[in-house]
C-alpha cells in the first residue's frame, strides 16, 4: 500500500533594533612600568536596580568602542553597540518539504537548511513548533501520523534520543551543523531525533539553535517518517514554525 504525504513548512522572520542608554561618563587613565592606558567616556555605573516588577542589571565600559594598536600591542575596548539598522533574519530553505509516496517500514528523511543573520550581542536562539501532527487531509474523521518517541521511547520536545530501528514509527527532527555550532546540544550523537512541540496539546516552543551573534551561520534540518502497516492510506500536512529570538 503506498501513501502521499507532504509536509508544508512556514518561516517567520525576526528583526532586532539594538539600543543602549547613556549614563554617567568620565575618563579614566591606567598605567604600570610598561604601559600608560587612558580611556574616555567611562561609563562608570554598575549594579542592579530592582522594583516590583523589572530587575535591571547595569555594567561599565567605554562607551568609544574600537581598536588600540601600538608595536607590541592590541586593545579592544567599548561597549559593542552595533547600528541599529543592523537586521536580524532567518531563511529557511526550501519552504516545503515533500515526502512523496510512503511505504510501510521504509523511513524517509528530507532536509531543509535554515541560515541565520545575526549581529545581537547577546546571542540568539531559534524556536520551533508544529501546530499539529501530521494530520489527513481527506478524511471526515481526524488521522494523524504520530509524533516518534524514537527507539527507546524516551525523545522528547526536549530531549533527542536514536531512532534507527525501521519498526518505530512517527515523524521527528534532527539538526546538523553546516556553519558554526549552534545547533542544540541534545542532537550531538548521530542519528539522534526529537519530535516537535505542539501547540495543540500546549507544548512549549523550544530552541533548535542558539549561539552568539555572528553572520552566516547555518544549520541543515533532517524531517523523518516512518509509518506502519495499519497508518491509514491518505494525504498528511502540517506547519512547522520558526521564529527568530534574538537576545537582549
Amino acid at each position: 500500500m503506498n501513501y502521499d504525504l507532504r509536509t508544508i513548512i512556514f518561516l517567520l522572520t525576526s528583526f532586532f533594533l539594538p539600543f543602549i542608554f547613556a549614563s554617567v561618563v568620565q575618563a579614566q587613565t591606567m598605567s604600570n612600568d610598561n604601559y600608560i592606558m587612558k580611556m574616555q567616556e567611562l561609563n562608570a555605573i554598575s549594579g542592579i536596580s530592582t522594583g516590583e516588577d523589572y530587575k535591571l542589571r547595569s555594567t561599565a565600559g567605554n562607551l568609544s568602542s574600537g581598536i588600540l594598536e601600538g608595536t607590541n600591542f592590541k586593545v579592544r575596548m567599548g561597549i559593542e553597540n552595533p547600528a541599529s539598522t543592523s537586521p536580524f533574519s532567518i531563511l529557511l530553505s526550501p519552504s516545503v518539504a515533500d515526502f512523496g509516496t510512503l511505504s510501510p517500514t521504509n523511513p524517509i528523511i528530507r532536509t531543509v537548511d535554515l541560515d541565520t543573520n545575526s549581529e545581537a550581542v547577546y546571542g540568539y536562539s531559534v524556536m520551533v513548533f508544529e501546530n499539529e501532527s501530521l494530520t489527513a487531509t481527506s478524511s471526515t474523521n481526524k488521522t494523524f501520523i504520530p509524533d516518534t518517541t524514537c527507539d527507546n521511547g524516551e525523545c522528547s520536545t526536549e530531549n533527542a534520543s536514536e531512532w534507527i530501528n525501521a519498526l518505530t514509527y512517527g515523524f521527528g527532527y534532527r539538526c546538523d551543523n553546516v556553519t558554526g555550532a549552534d545547533c542544540n546540544s541534545s542532537f550531538v550523537k548521530a542519528n539522534s531525533y526529537r519530535h516537535f512541540p505542539n501547540i495543540t496539546n500546549n507544548d512549549d516552543p523550544q530552541s533548535i539553535m542558539a549561539g552568539v551573534g555572528s553572520k552566516n551561520k547555518a544549520i541543515r534540518i533532517s524531517y523523518k517518517i516512518n509509518i506502519s502497516g495499519t497508518q491509514a492510506q491518505s494525504t498528511y500536512s502540517n506547519v512547522i514554525t520558526y521564529i527568530g529570538v534574538p537576545n537582549f
